[in-house]
């Protein structure tokens, strides 16, 4: 069914809307969370590992609206006739990502070490979407990178899996953001100088 939303506003100016946005408050949920997992990594059991890689990584989106209240920005996870577009767009691909578990589940059950290896690789692939819909190359360098690094580090370190794999994870969130915080100031410069410019030739 026809949003509302979409009804009045053009998927043009949706696109336009959406992409404003500041998109910090998801990836600051997983660096958080996969920081955490370096130390349950070095520290805890086997099973407990395992559980927080799950439990970790199954609740970033409830971390990261957590968050958005922080960093000023809307997560509109919820099903409701003003949430833009390509927010539904790109939710799908987050939930794609996640339903990619039923690969890592049975691959996990062979080898429980693989646990992080596959989910670090699935659960960035929401990246590659976003890059396309935001115009900009930090979701394609992060998706790429992470997955070629994951993959040696899980083929030469299969053992430090549980620790190696949270750290590339981890580093790849730190260029991440602040490419996107990068790509959100001058956003705001330019928006800024287009305001400004607008109220001269008035």
């Amino acid at each position: 069914m026809t949003s509302s939303l979409a009804s009045t506003i053009s998927l043009d100016q949706q696109l336009a809307e959406f992409r404003q946005r500041r998109f910090l408050a998801m990836p600051l949920a997983g660096i958080l969370v996969w920081f955490a997992l370096i130390f349950t990594g070095l520290f805890l059991s086997p099973r407990a590992q395992v559980l927080a890689v799950f439990v970790g990584t199954g609740s970033i989106v409830y971390v990261a609206m957590f968050l958005a209240k922080l960093t000023g920005e809307q997560l509109k996870f919820k099903s409701n006739k003003k949430r833009n577009f390509f927010d539904t767009l790109f939710l799908s691909a987050v939930a794609m990502s996640f339903l990619c578990y039923a690969l890592a589940i049975p691959f996990f059950l062979e080898n429980y070490r693989s646990l992080p290896f596959t989910v670090a690789i699935l659960t960035g692939l929401m990246w590659l979407p976003l890059s396309v819909l935001i115009q900009h190359w930090v979701g394609v360098f992060h998706a790429v990178v992470r997955t070629i690094l994951c993959t040696l580090a899980w083929i030469m370190y299969p053992e430090h899996s549980f620790v190696l794999q949270p750290v590339i994870v981890v580093a790849m969130y730190v260029v991440s953001i602040a490419a996107l915080e990068l790509r959100w100031k001058r956003l705001q410069q330019a928006d800024w100088a287009g305001k400004s410019n607008a109220q001269f030739a008035v």
